[in-house]
């Protein structure tokens, strides 16, 4: 399996563990079954009986919960599990045509059940499972206890929020509105409502280098530093958005220097 997004190493060594016990139930088994090709569609599972699970044997299945893709079922996995034993499942995806062998839920449980190696085999595979899960809820669970405070303010037009040569504390977001950014008097540039900006002079510990004024009535959040650093930290998308940020603010700084009349 093929978890989708950022996962913890001790993840990882599980679902290669997953792997490598689903190998050695199922290689060679003498389970009656029925290998079936299903085209693309949008839930694989509508299309065998309830009470079958399945072998992945060519293609790549998307497992899908709320709407959003989690993981990537690979040839040798299994699929269906957790449906024929009456447990909740996401929708699995099937973008291309996929092969599947189809096995009965009493001819599964009958096989893993006629050796004591299988037996084993076959807890341990459910053992390690839960310890996947386990692990990925902590992750998770850090992840959305390190939120940026509640410090909404509303800004009127022209206000300054951040004041060239002062020393960094906090970092901002432009919940709504607009605000210019100047360095010693000069305009170079703007934030734009949804954009993060006072990063820099937190990262350094450098005092700010421009001036950044409301252009309209706008709404800011404010994050203090050490909650800022700590979001970073448990939330990486976050430090994508600073740089696709700062990448715009470079190309804008470009153009106007492309642009500004060079004397001769």
């Amino acid at each position: 399996m093929l978890f989708l997004g950022k996962a913890p190493t001790s993840a990882l060594k599980l679902l290669e563990r997953l792997e490598t016990l689903a190998q050695l139930m199922f290689d060679a088994h003498t389970m009656h079954s029925t290998q079936q090709t299903f085209h693309a569609q949008a839930d694989l599972l509508d299309s065998f009986d309830a009470e079958q699970l399945g072998i992945l044997r060519e293609g790549m299945v998307t497992v899908m919960n709320d709407g959003v893709d989690v993981a990537c079922f690979e040839p040798g996995d299994i699929v269906g599990l957790h449906r024929v034993f009456g447990l909740p499942c996401g929708k699995l995806r099937a973008d291309d045509d996929v092969v599947i062998e189809l096995i009965h839920r009493d001819d599964f449980m009958g096989y893993v059940n006629s050796d004591s190696h299988r037996q084993h085999r076959f807890s341990n595979y459910l053992l390690t499972c839960m310890g996947f899960y386990e692990v990925m809820l902590s992750h998770y669970h850090r992840q959305t206890q390190v939120k940026a405070p509640t410090g909404f303010q509303n800004i009127e037009k022209g206000r300054v929020i951040i004041k060239e040569g002062e020393f960094a504390d906090s970092v901002y977001q432009l919940i709504s509105g607009s605000a210019d950014v100047s360095v010693k008097g000069v305009s170079v540039g703007e934030v734009l409502a949804g954009e993060i900006f006072g990063a820099m002079s937190v990262f350094t510990g450098e005092k700010r280098t421009a001036t950044v004024t409301a252009r309209e009535d706008s709404q800011l959040l404010t994050i203090p530093k050490a909650e800022f650093i700590n979001l970073i930290k448990a939330q990486p998308e976050v430090a994508m958005t600073l740089l696709e940020n700062m990448s715009r603010r470079i190309q804008s700084l470009n153009e106007q220097m492309a642009t500004a009349d060079v004397p001769a």
